[in-house]
């Protein structure tokens, strides 16, 4: 229950009384249990004092929850009126994803209704054991880019790459958290190419962008290998030094838009400042992509338990591309960086 301590501790904190939670992650983050709705009314409503309210489909099944009341509905039943009839006076907070046929009819019921990120918020921090996850899901994605890098061979296709990446999710049961992306020379320029059959030459570049879910958690991570191609080799050191210059100054208190300054510096001072064409990293956790992304628009403060990727890149149109990514959390004193197969 201490997730739901902590929702009715920021309820309390930010003066509002209720959050009702559509998220299946974010419900999944708050009790531990795993819904799949579909196209059903799912919401699990907190206020910040008492027990929580699952409002819950007889449709899925679900064992008594400890702390958690359940109140169970059929399709045909009024269960928005049920619902509402649970809430206190005044603002309503919900999460962002609550679809408009289930929001308008709670906003002509009740009318005081906000959009709220306030559980979201709280899985910016992560825990120990979530941190531990997180490396854990990281090292296996460590260890399968390991065999991938060992499968590059001049002839083989970017099909074939992406093909043996998958079968190495499978071998190890997992999923991908993401497509992974598997790019040549050519088709390295786009930060987001999909593999179209190109073949490895004996000069050539080869991005590989790929991650997984291991117990909930996403890694996701970038290597770059060039081969006997110059000028691939110089752009590689720079992205490296980007990577490296970010990654170095991460601590609590340091500002998201300056560790984006410092990776961006870089490239530009060597003359490839236009080639960078995204932001430094992103926020990552239950979800690949999360908030907090590493950009020069976050002025927002680091704090420690933060997730997020560094991942500088220059993308050189019709000659190639380099992109370096790791994942990052953030300690008391600095940042423990995830990925630790080789640069």
């Amino acid at each position: 229950m201490k997730k739901i301590y902590d929702i009715q501790n920021m309820l309390r904190n930010i003066g509002t009384k209720q959050v009702m939670l559509y998220d299946t992650l974010s419900i999944y983050y708050a009790i531990g249990a795993k819904f799949y709705p579909h196209e059903r009314f799912l919401a699990l409503l907190v206020k910040d004092e008492g027990k929580p309210v699952l409002f819950l489909n007889n449709l899925f099944p679900c064992e008594e929850l400890d702390g958690i009341e359940i109140v169970r509905f059929n399709d045909n039943d009024d269960y928005l009126g049920v619902f509402c009839n649970y809430l206190v006076g005044g603002k309503l907070a919900v999460d962002k994803n609550l679809p408009s046929r289930f929001l308008l009819p709670i906003m002509e019921k009740h009318h005081d209704v906000c959009i709220s990120s306030v559980v979201e918020d709280l899985r910016l921090a992560k825990d120990q054991d979530e941190v531990q996850k997180m490396r854990a899901s990281s090292r296996l994605n460590d260890e399968i880019m390991e065999q991938v890098e060992k499968f590059l061979h001049v002839g083989v296709s970017d099909k074939e790459v992406e093909e043996y990446i998958f079968s190495l999710y499978k071998k190890y049961n997992v999923v991908p958290s993401f497509e992974p992306i598997v790019a040549f020379k050519n088709t390295a320029s786009d930060p987001h190419a999909s593999a179209n059959g190109q073949i490895l030459t004996e000069e050539d570049v080869c991005i590989v962008d790929m991650g997984l879910i291991l117990d909930d958690y996403c890694s996701d991570m970038t290597r770059t290998f060039v081969y006997n191609y110059p000028k691939m080799e110089e752009i590689y050191r720079i992205v490296l030094k980007a990577n490296l210059a970010a990654e170095s100054m991460i601590r609590p208190g340091v500002k998201f838009s300056d560790i984006d300054k410092a990776a961006r510096s870089v490239i530009e001072a060597a003359g490839y400042g236009e080639y960078f064409t995204h932001r430094t990293g992103h926020g990552i956790g239950l979800e690949v992509h999360e908030p907090k992304d590493v950009s020069s628009a976050n002025d927002d403060v680091v704090r420690e338990g933060y997730c997020f990727s560094i991942e500088p890149g220059i993308y050189l149109p019709g000659v190639g591309g380099v992109r370096i990514e790791d994942l990052v959390v953030v300690t008391a004193d600095g940042c423990e960086v995830l990925n630790l197969y080789r640069k």
